[in-house]
């Protein structure tokens, strides 16, 4: 027991002396890289359910596109001549927003297909390791 508690204390000094990791910030593409980097040995069911990000991938894509066709949408409504205008995205800040939710989702979506890309590569490569 005295041997655990002194590791652990050990452990717990050292963490606590040593310079922090710098990550960069923390985004859902980030996070996704993170995790997608932290092992190195994949098992086979794992890698089979990781492959599937590229249809979830596929799936984001579709939507993002469609929600920005209906943004494009409501913004060229907003500007047709000789209609109420609802004042949709007028100021700055809005469209930023906006464009910062879009950049977001599609690094996202990349870094979704990315993983798919990956894990189906490596399953391929096991499967031609034990022909």
């Amino acid at each position: 027991m005295n041997k655990l508690n002194s590791s652990a204390e050990q452990q717990e000094v050292n963490t606590c002396n040593a310079e922090p990791r710098r990550f960069g910030p923390c985004t859902p593409m980030s996070v996704l890289d993170f995790f997608w980097n932290r092992e190195d040995t994949w098992a086979k069911d794992e890698l089979e359910f990781l492959a599937k990000s590229s249809e979830c991938a596929t799936h984001m894509a579709q939507n993002l596109a469609d929600t920005v066709s209906n943004v494009g949408c409501v913004i060229a409504a907003d500007y047709t001549p000789g209609k109420l205008r609802a004042g949709n995205f007028e100021m700055g800040d809005n469209v930023s927003s906006l464009l910062f939710v879009i950049a977001d989702q599609i690094r996202t979506i990349s870094a979704l297909t990315n993983i798919g890309s990956e894990a189906e590569f490596l399953l391929r490569k096991r499967g031609a390791q034990h022909v």
